[in-house]
């Protein structure tokens, strides 16, 4: 108790003001476990949106005492003027006494200016498994018949929803085309929706499918960097659809001059995609994930600039 005083007392004096540009935390769902056992881990970044910035690559271990066992899931919500990037892990000790759960720092770039930030360690207590020598040990139990399960289903119902899904579709493209053929100018006048918006509604699609779980790691990559390229296209009028990815580069980097942290991301996301779909490259899980939230920031860091050109022009 004494410990988890000094702690939280430790925590409160370095708690970051409200206003700060970027802040990094970590949190655990408690305190206190056995060797073995298991609790929820979270790393939060929230930011101005002026600030870019670039999440670390937690693997397989926090500590040579603290292992990751999953990551349980990454969200990602952007606001008019803050990002707020959180990702959860479960992670499990395999030493007993007090450990301390490392600090984790994130690069960020603000006005051409590259700093880093990191969150507060924590200290959590782990106990030996008590164990009752008294009671006499019970021999194993025998296997337990169990019922039809989702997984054993699952293959079924999702050849019956992929079906639906190219019905849907064919109908979909069918309308679209009469539509076209009927009224071809009031097709073509339609309002055009803003680049980030398109962007912003499929990353959303691509982050609820998550078909990189399902093994689909090259449509997965194929998808995000489409989406990517889309937005370029749309949004710098770079032909980054018909392009390679040095090209796409070196267009972008003579489009934007002033933040290299964008152009690195843009690069590591594009690069990292021709691998896995021309070289069969397998990249962790967690890189699938923080590519995703790469892909949202670099979107919501380009946009606003659009915005401010034409308020200047007016």
């Amino acid at each position: 108790m004494k410990g988890l005083f000094l702690t939280a007392l430790f925590l409160m004096l370095v708690m970051p003001a409200k206003g700060q540009l970027i802040r990094v935390q970590s949190m655990v769902s408690r305190d206190s476990l056995m060797i073995g056992d298991q609790i929820h881990y979270t790393l939060r970044v929230e930011a101005d949106s002026e600030v870019a910035f670039m999440l670390p690559n937690i693997q397989d271990t926090l500590s040579n005492t603290l292992e990751v066992l999953s990551q349980l899931s990454s969200d990602t919500s952007v606001s008019e003027n803050r990002t707020v990037v959180e990702q959860h892990y479960i992670i499990t000790a395999v030493e007993s006494g007090s450990q301390i759960v490392p600090s984790q720092e994130v690069i960020y770039n603000i006005g051409g200016v590259v700093d880093t930030a990191r969150s507060m360690p924590l200290i959590i207590n782990v106990y030996d498994p008590v164990v009752d020598t008294s009671q006499q040990i019970m021999p194993i139990k025998p296997p337990i018949n169990t019922p039809l399960t989702f997984k054993e289903v699952l293959p079924w119902a999702g050849a019956g929803a992929g079906l639906l899904l190219i019905v849907g579709a064919a109908v979909w493209l069918l309308v679209k085309f009469l539509k076209r053929k009927r009224d071809p100018e009031g097709y073509s006048l339609k309002s055009r929706e803003a680049a980030h918006v398109i962007a912003f509604r499929e990353l959303d699609r691509l982050k609820d499918e998550k078909i990189w779980l399902k093994g689909e790691v090259k449509q997965y990559y194929s998808s995000l960097t489409e989406i990517t390229r889309r937005y370029i296209e749309r949004q710098y009028e770079i032909q980054a659809m018909e392009s390679t990815t040095d090209e796409i580069l070196h267009a972008f980097r003579r489009a934007n001059r002033e933040d290299n942290l964008l152009e690195e991301m843009l690069k590591e996301l594009l690069e990292l995609a021709d691998l896995v779909k021309f070289a069969r490259e397998d990249p962790l899980p967690d890189d699938n994930q923080t590519h995703l939230n790469n892909a949202y920031i670099f979107v919501q860091k380009t946009f606003p600039q659009f915005y401010s050109e034409e308020a200047g022009d007016e």
